[in-house]
């Protein structure tokens, strides 16, 4: 008898704590898509750029968090995808739509082509080889003028066609917080799937191994390619966006150091989830633009050491305090509440 209180009460408890996660879900989407309509200018435009890199660590906690497999590559193919997208509507002249999913489809295609190559590889090495590659990408940017502007970038990308009567950067805002939604779900069906299974159990960063994996029959390979796949399908995405948002792209805004940064998004805001995809861009953008505001302020001079110095000091603390990012913050203090009873 004592032992079905027991799990009755369990049971009502994790009914009450799916209500309310559902509850705070609600409220969050309610605040986020009705922003444009009650918020400024300047805090649409910090959100935007916190959709956007939430973009690109969503395709990063699903090729490190789930696969196993660390990347430092995802500024290159948000640099593909907002190149390629831009070069067919400016120098091809087709309609800015149909540019972005072309550009998805290429950036997909030498990603499969890429990860081929790289992922037979294993271990850190990897992420040594992807930043390699997101060098060359770079220069490669740098040293095409002819057709990518090399360092001036290029200018004059054509807006998003779209219909109604909202400003076009309330548009952008709503669209990119709209793909958001669409990957984190997406991401979830991922990671509750036969395929997320898969990749758990390859998963060497969780406790998992590539050699078990292949005694069980799972075609290793297949799987680390099509998730390094589907993340830099997800960059490429963003990168088209942000190309029609900014209508100018520029190679700096593509260099490692971009990588780098979602890399700590993930970290910071949780590997394990694509929640923490979302948490992460939030934590460091804020960061970032808090200190944009007042280090001229206090300290003087450009922000941009700063920064750096920031991001390893909130990697450094989340790593020794939280090292399950910031997601598991609740639950960790739920734990303290509980053993201090």
């Amino acid at each position: 008898m004592a032992a079905v209180e027991v799990t009755d009460g369990i049971t009502v408890e994790a009914g009450r704590a799916r209500t309310r996660r559902r509850v705070l879900v609600g409220v969050g989407l309610a605040v986020v898509f009705t922003l444009p309509f009650w918020a400024g200018a300047y805090p649409v435009s910090i959100a935007t750029m916190i959709g956007f890199h939430s973009i690109l660590a969503l395709g990063l906690v699903l090729l490190t968090g789930l696969a196993g497999q660390v990347s430092l590559g995802q500024a290159m193919f948000y640099g593909m995808g907002a190149y390629i997208s831009a070069l067919l509507t400016v120098r091809v002249g087709l309609p800015s739509w149909p540019s972005i999913f072309l550009a998805a489809a290429a950036t997909g295609i030498i990603a499969a082509g890429v990860g081929f190559v790289i992922l037979r590889l294993r271990g850190i090495i990897v992420a040594g080889v992807t930043l390699t590659v997101n060098l060359i990408f770079y220069y490669l940017i740098m040293s095409m003028g002819s057709v990518t502007g090399g360092a001036t970038g290029m200018i004059g990308i054509p807006r998003l066609v779209y219909p109604g009567n909202l400003p076009y950067t309330a548009f952008i805002f709503l669209l990119v917080w709209l793909v958001v939604l669409a990957l984190l779900v997406f991401s979830r069906n991922v990671v509750n799937s036969r395929s997320g299974r898969a990749l758990r159990v390859l998963n060497v960063l969780s406790g998992g191994s590539e050699d078990t994996a292949q005694v069980l029959g799972i075609n290793t390979m297949k799987y680390k390619v099509s998730a390094f796949v589907v993340a830099a399908v997800f960059a490429s995405i963003g990168g088209s966006l942000y190309a029609h948002y900014t209508r100018v792209i520029e190679p700096s805004t593509f260099h490692v150091q971009l990588s780098v940064i979602v890399a700590i998004m993930v970290i910071v805001g949780g590997v394990t989830t694509p929640w923490g995809a979302v948490i992460g861009a939030t934590v460091m953008i804020c960061i970032t633009e808090i200190l944009r505001a007042v280090a001229p302020i206090v300290l003087g001079g450009p922000t941009g050491a700063y920064e750096l110095v920031a991001y390893g000091v909130v990697l450094v603390a989340t790593l020794l305090f939280l090292p399950e990012g910031v997601y598991s913050l609740p639950k960790r203090l739920k734990r303290r509440r509980r053993a201090s009873r």
